[in-house]
This record gives structure tokens, C-alpha cells and sequence, in this order.
């Protein structure tokens, strides 16, 4: 309820940037369209991220805004302003998100506690606001304010979702599934940012191979740079049935995840992805927590490597970019690896 206990019809969700931060907050969609079936969505979001936001099937209307191009900007809040809300929530907490929901119309507007807010002066632009742990998972962190604000839980066992696409992109995706033809197809995304989240290519390696020869796997490689392109070619070369994967649009590489029976990755951009399909996935963790991180449900499982200088943190460790060796991830074994999937195994099932 939003006010003298009527059901919004209209939501507008502040959160511009950035790509990683805006799929993680994806979830809040299930969560609304669970108490409001009906409700129609628009959310506000930089203009490079328009595509992925405009894909979402959950939402009415993706509103693109130049915010780092001042000769677009009056067109951007024509477009912002066009509509007036009956709740709008500021997912993001700070500055740029506070200016976007001070000009955006809406009849209540909602954001994160001074405890919470990522800067201070974005409480200047809510009527209501509410902290929430910021040591949480971070699509909890998301959520949260949403239960908050309407005093009830977030509904449990969110199903996922399939991003729109043309016919052009399902029939590339079509094309893709018919190289890699056994019964269990698996994803693995092995890059990321930073190398400190990486495994050692050949403790990947045979994790794979045991997962073929247990499993009858097949596998589908991707690669998010020129680095991680060789990764996956030496990978498929000691794999017998895999395909490395050409760059695709986010949309259709989400489409091809919710196709696909498991996804294996560490703490990444495809992670967060796969948390917004149907499909579970095993990922590696190290200098990042997997409770924070780590998608939300019990189709969604990890390991965490050990520190062995002792290091503790919530969310991040504080040397993530600077540790010379990467050892809690770099360390961890095979026969780690191995144990950790085969005793979450049947969690990972569609």
C-alpha cells in the first residue's frame, strides 16, 4: 500500500549505474510484480546502460538519460518527467540518484537512511527513509528498502526471468545450444576484472574434466577480453565436448543462460547474470564474500578459499587489488573444488 492503503499502479526506480550494481538490483522486479502483479515499472538509468534495463520483461518503460552530456539533458528530463508516480524508489543513495529523484514527479518517494545512504545529502530528495545493514547480500541490500517500506516480507523463492530478444538473436542462440548437444550443457565464465578472483587455469581445468567425465558435460566457454579469449581456448582444447562462445549482446547472453543447465563463475558480471535467470550456479569466491555477493536462493552455491595471512573482512578485502599472490583463490585445489560441488550437487539442479 502507498497511501490510505490503495495498490500503486505506477513505480518509478532510480538506479543509473553501475552495470554490475544494476543487475544485482533486478531482483527488487520479482519482488514488486509479487505483490502488485499489475503494477507498471519504469526505471531511470544512464543512457550506456539503456539496453539491458529496456530488456527487462518486468519492466514498461526504461527512461535513458545523458547525464554526462549536458546537451541532451533537457530531453532527458522531459522524458523523466513525462509521468507522475505513485512511488518511486531510489535504489542508488547517492548524489546523482538524489538530483534524478528530487526533479522526477512522483507522490511518494523513497530511499535509504542517513546509516545507509551512500551520501548524505540524497535524504534531501526522499519523503521516506530506511536503513538497512549494508553488510547484507547486496540484492538484499536492494529488497530490504522495498519490506521496509511496505512493512511485509519480500516474497520467497523468486523465479527468474528471460530478457527480451529478437528473432535474429534466438535463432544465434539456437545456433550455439547445437555445438555443445549432450544432456547437461554448463556455462563457465572464468575472467574477471581482477586477476585475484581468477583460478589457477590448470586447477580449472581439471575441475572441468571431472565434471565431463562424472556428469557426460558438455561446455559452452565465454571470454570477456583477449586474456580470457586464450584461457578458454586452451580450456576447450583439453575439453571433449565445448564451444567458445563469441561476445554477445547482454540480453541474448542472458537468454542463453536460462537455456543452459548449471553456471560456473567467480564473483563477476556474469555471476550477477545468471542470478536473474532460472538457472543455478556454482561459483568461486575469495577476496569477496559469497554472502554478500553471491546470488540469492539455494539453486546458488559456492566455495570460499582461505586467506592464509589472516585477513578478515565483511564484504571486500581490503588488499583485493593489491595482493601479490591471490592465494585464497590461486591455493585452493582440485580436490577442493571436487568435494565442494559434489556436496552441494544436488542443490544445483533446475
Amino acid at each position: 500500500m502507498y497511501k490510505n492503503g490503495q495498490l500503486p499502479a505506477s513505480i518509478l526506480i532510480v538506479k543509473t549505474s553501475s552495470l554490475g550494481d544494476i543487475i544485482q538490483s533486478f531482483h527488487v522486479l520479482n519482488d514488486l510484480h509479487a505483490r502488485f502483479p499489475y503494477v507498471a515499472i519504469d526505471w531511470a538509468v544512464e543512457r550506456a546502460f539503456h539496453p539491458i534495463v529496456e530488456a527487462h520483461p518486468l519492466i514498461r518503460r526504461a527512461i535513458a538519460l545523458d547525464i554526462k552530456q549536458n546537451r541532451n539533458i533537457y530531453q532527458s528530463l522531459k522524458e523523466l518527467r513525462k509521468d507522475t508516480y505513485d512511488l518511486i524508489f531510489d535504489l542508488q543513495g547517492n548524489c546523482k540518484s538524489g538530483i534524478i529523484t528530487l526533479l522526477s514527479r512522483g507522490n511518494v518517494k523513497v530511499g535509504y537512511g542517513y546509516q545507509s545512504v551512500r551520501e548524505w545529502p540524497n535524504i534531501l530528495a526522499t519523503h521516506k527513509r530506511f536503513d538497512v545493514s549494508k553488510n547484507t547480500n547486496i540484492r538484499t541490500f536492494y529488497s530490504k528498502l522495498i519490506e521496509r517500506y511496505f512493512q511485509t516480507p519480500s516474497p520467497t523463492n523468486l523465479g527468474g526471468v528471460r530478457f527480451h530478444i529478437d528473432l535474429q538473436e534466438k535463432e544465434k542462440i539456437a545456433a550455439i545450444l547445437a555445438k555443445v548437444p549432450s544432456n547437461y550443457k554448463v556455462m563457465v565464465c572464468p575472467g574477471s576484472k581482477w586477476a585475484n578472483k581468477q583460478l589457477k587455469p590448470s586447477v580449472l581445468a581439471a575441475f572441468l574434466k571431472q565434471i565431463e567425465q562424472t556428469y557426460n558435460a558438455s561446455f559452452l566457454l565465454i571470454w570477456g577480453d583477449l586474456i580470457e579469449k586464450d584461457l578458454c581456448n586452451e580450456l576447450a582444447q583439453q575439453l571433449k565436448t565445448s564451444f567458445v562462445v563469441d561476445k554477445l549482446p547482454l540480453p541474448t547472453w542472458q537468454n542463453l543462460m536460462d537455456q543452459l543447465d548449471l553456471v560456473i563463475g567467480v564473483d563477476s558480471s556474469a555471476l550477477h547474470l545468471c542470478g536473474t535467470s532460472s538457472t543455478p550456479s556454482f561459483s568461486i569466491f575469495g577476496p569477496t564474500a559469497p554472502e554478500v555477493f553471491k546470488p540469492e536462493g539455494e539453486r546458488h552455491c559456492a566455495i570460499q578459499g582461505k586467506c592464509p595471512y589472516g585477513k578478515v573482512f565483511d564484504k571486500q578485502c581490503p588488499v583485493l587489488r593489491s595482493c601479490p599472490t591471490g592465494a585464497c583463490v590461486k591455493d585452493l585445489t582440485f580436490e577442493e573444488l571436487w568435494q565442494a560441488f559434489q556436496n552441494q550437487h544436488a542443490f544445483l539442479q533446475r
